[in-house]
């Protein structure tokens, strides 16, 4: 199946305003999870720093777009905010290397649970071509409404931030997504790699002359 890629920023931009959202909102919450995960210190738990990066990722992006009337959801333990019309849903996954890379081939760096697997079986039935029979659906099913699900894939690199608003199609045989349906690409956010020299401004030396009081 290709994968359809917007990389520019123009097509970048249609394709997030198609979903109703903007390329600013998202990469203030990429980087709000950076800046949590560098706050961490060598005394925090191994897994604390990426936990908490995905949390306060997931935070900033229901925070941001609340106003718009996006809402949480937490059901079944799986993190997502959706849109105000039910159709769309966003969660947050650390990617590897690829992520944000055009011919690049990014995955998810964790397997994912049976959520995640559910949520992939709705994308694909939304997905089915034209001409093809799609699969069957139970009456519960037929009285819900469809939620496509797309996943904002982070990637924290040595100098610089990737992160793709992606639509997953499928996961490998290791657990982790990694056939896609679309990517948007978002642009980079450097990151300082050298420590910044601080010069303390030049100024005279004051005298100060002390009387004994008579």
């Amino acid at each position: 199946m290709p994968t359809l890629i917007h990389a520019e920023p123009l097509a970048v931009s249609t394709a997030l305003s198609r979903l109703g959202l903007a390329e600013g909102p998202l990469l203030s919450a990429v980087m709000q999870g950076y800046l949590a995960r560098t706050n961490c210190t060598a005394n925090h738990p191994p897994l604390f720093p990426s936990l908490v990066a995905w949390g306060e990722t997931v935070r900033a992006l229901r925070e941001q777009h609340a106003p718009a009337g996006w809402v949480r959801n937490d059901e079944k333990n799986y993190s997502r905010m959706v849109h105000p019309e039910g159709h769309t849903a966003l969660a947050v996954a650390t990617g590897n290397e690829a992520t944000g890379v055009a011919k690049g081939s990014p995955c998810t760096k964790s397997a994912k649970g049976p959520s995640t697997v559910e949520a992939l079986e709705v994308n694909r039935l939304q997905a089915y071509l034209p001409g093809l029979e799609p699969p069957e659906e139970s009456a519960d099913d037929r009285e819900k409404q469809p939620v496509t699900t797309w996943i904002l894939l982070v990637h924290h690199a040595e100098n610089e931030i990737r992160a793709e608003l992606s639509l997953p199609f499928d996961i490998g045989i290791d657990g982790r997504i990694s056939v896609w349906q679309e990517r948007i690409l978002l642009r980079a956010l450097p990151l300082d790699s050298e420590p910044i020299e601080i010069v303390p401004p030049s100024q005279p030396d004051i005298d100060v002359v002390v009387r004994r009081k008579a």
